[in-house]
This record gives C-alpha cells, structure tokens and sequence, in this order.
C-alpha cells in the first residue's frame, strides 16, 4: 500500500511540474490549467495528461473545440462498434494486409516472400522454408533494396531495411542501408531465429520515396498518418500527422524520437512538429538534426494522398475506421501498414476531433 501511495504521489508531482511548464508557456495561471482540466475530466472523461499532450492549456482553444476529443473510453467504445473485434485481424496481421491491399490493387510494395520453415512461400508460390531457397529467390534482386518485417511487428521492432549484394563465390549478402554494413544473409537471419520458428518473415520491396518527401530526412521512408472515417456512405480524412525520421534512422517512428506535425487537411500544410518523447507540446519550426524547414511546408500532391487514404478504406470489408500510413513516391501515393485501431493519442498530437467517431457510431 505504502508502494502504491508514493507511486501516485510521485505522478501527481511529475504532473503538477508539467502543468507549471504550461503554465509558463502560455502565460496563464497553474491554478486556472487545474480547475480546466478538473472540469474536462468531470465533463468528459479526459485526463491531465491527454489534456497537456494535446496542447489545450492555450489560451486561444475554445471549450468547444476540446470537447471533440473523446476519452479512452468513448473512443474504444466507438471503435468496437466501428470496427468488430473479429475482424481487425485482417490487417494486423501483415501477410495478411499484403493480400488485402495487392488482391484489392490498392498501390503497396511489392511482395517478395514470407519465410517460414513450414509454410513460406515467395511471390509465384513457390516453396520458401530454408536459406537456399531464399539465397536462390534473393540471387534475383542484387543491387536491389529490399526489407524485413515482423508479421506482427509495430514502432518499427525487427524492421530491417538493405541492399542485396552477392559475391564471387555466389553467397548472399545483405548491406544494411544506413549504416552501411555489411553481413552474410545467415549472420543476418540468425538475428531473427526464434521469430522464423515462431510467425516467419515478410520480405518485400524497398520503398524509394520521392525526392519532395525525401528532403525532410533522406536517411527514413517519411509518412502521413491519415485517420479515415465513414459517416454513413461519405468517407473522409478528419485528421492526419505527418511522420519524419531522425538522422540516420531507418523508420519514422515517433516511438524512437521521430518527429510528428499536424497537417492541414484541406492544404496539405505542415504545423510546428513535436515529439512525443515527452507529455507535453515542445513544438519546433525546423528539423531537430538537419534544420530543415517544417512549418508552413506543403505536402507534394496532398489530395491524391487523400484521394488513397479513402479509396482504401471504402474497400476495407467491416471496417469503418482507419489510421493509415501513406509514403509518396515518384509514382505516387503507396499504403504502407493499415491500423484498425491507432493510438488515440495520435487525436491529441494532430488535434484531431475524435468526438467523429461517436457520431458515426450514432449513424448506424
């Protein structure tokens, strides 16, 4: 009990500190940030936390506007309804998802193989259960990027992204892209032993994004989160973040410090980024490693991003909800991953009107 007592203590006084920053940030009173959140979580069921990590200590958001996000509650409670139980298995699961999006032609990368030593197989269906016959099917793509995904895998764990090299004596190696080392393709697959025993690998194509998106960090394939909502027969984007990798980094996880900013979705026009290392909103105009400009950018070609992000969704079977995430390459708009059931602090970092998702509740 005595454990359990200075435990909330200690997050109450982590939280009152967060609460003083704010408070210094928008030049209002602690007090006057307390009695607000008080009345939000009386109200609607939102924490302190949610409250600070979506920014509603300024002075300028109206009572109204941070009504229209929903608590962890209400939110789960409408994404139960919008998108049953038992069928979210079709997209998180990402051989599966490969399936969907290729049998539906909704532009994705290219399949190479799912290894597993029982049930792997490659793009034409050909038996794929040991390092030869991946070595034979990879001997195909040198010179080629390829990556490496856990079929269940999310933040980016397990991803692993390379060029195929092959040497004089015809065995496998793989150059990882950004550090630029050099392994054989058994070191390589040793790593993942007891995943391929378990689930298998997905392989498929190296995505190359287009030079506009590329320019915000070289190093990640960047991405637009998109939320995609149906409301009846309408089907709309309420809200999307766009994602962008650190120096060096492969992924543009916001878990591993990558940085997030709001979009306009009517502009397709950046916000200030953030990270979501810490509770709070510690905005910034320009990239923390490169200095490249944020704020006020415009995303190349937003409205075929948003012309993708529906037209997936109208063909997602029992799902009326989706966070998507979007790459642009030179050919245009490519869904990498479909999430049926995306964080819900994602509404708060693109201040999102969640509360969306209960109206469309209500439709049905």
């Amino acid at each position: 009990m005595q454990n359990k007592n200075y435990s909330i203590f200690k997050q109450l006084t982590r939280t009152y500190s967060y609460v003083q920053l704010e408070a210094k940030r928008h030049h209002r009173s602690t007090i006057g940030i307390i009695i607000d959140m008080a009345r939000l979580y009386i109200e609607n069921g939102i924490g302190p936390n949610y409250y600070i990590l979506a920014g509603m200590a300024e002075k300028t958001m109206s009572w109204q506007v941070k009504c229209q996000h929903l608590s962890n509650r209400n939110y789960h409670k409408a994404l139960d309804i919008l998108n049953p139980k038992p069928y979210r298995k079709l997209t998180q699961h990402k051989l599966n998802e490969k399936a969907f999006l290729t049998l539906s032609k909704i532009p994705t990368a290219d399949f190479i193989g799912f290894y597993h030593p029982v049930k792997g197989f490659d793009s034409k269906g050909n038996v794929l259960t040991n390092i030869h016959q991946l070595s034979d099917l990879l001997s195909h793509y040198q010179e080629k990027k390829i990556c490496i995904k856990l079929l269940e895998g999310s933040g980016g764990v397990g991803f692993f992204a390379g060029k195929i090299q092959i040497d004089v004596n015809a065995e496998i190696y793989v150059q990882s892209i950004n550090k630029k080392e050099t392994q054989s393709l058994s070191t390589l697959l040793a790593e993942y032993t007891d995943v391929i025993m378990s689930e298998g690998l997905l392989l498929e194509a190296y995505i190359e994004q287009s030079d506009k998106y590329a320019q915000f960090n070289p190093s990640s394939v960047n991405t637009v989160r998109t939320w995609v909502l149906q409301q009846g027969s309408s089907i709309k984007v309420i809200g999307a973040l766009f994602r962008i990798g650190r120096k060096n980094s492969s992924t543009d996880n916001s878990s591993s410090g990558g940085h997030v900013c709001p979009v306009d979705i009517k502009t397709g026009k950046l916000t200030k980024g953030l990270t979501t290392m810490t509770p709070n909103r510690e905005e910034f105009t320009q990239h923390l490693d490169s200095g490249v400009q944020l704020d006020g950018e415009i995303l190349e070609q937003w409205q075929e991003i948003i012309n993708c992000s529906c037209e997936a969704l109208r063909k997602l079977p029992y799902t009326r909800f989706v966070g998507l995430d979007v790459c642009m390459t030179v050919q245009g708009p490519l869904i990498i991953e479909v999430n049926v059931a995306p964080d819900k602090d994602g509404a708060a970092h693109a201040k999102i009107p969640s509360y969306l998702l209960t109206q469309a509740t209500n439709e049905l």
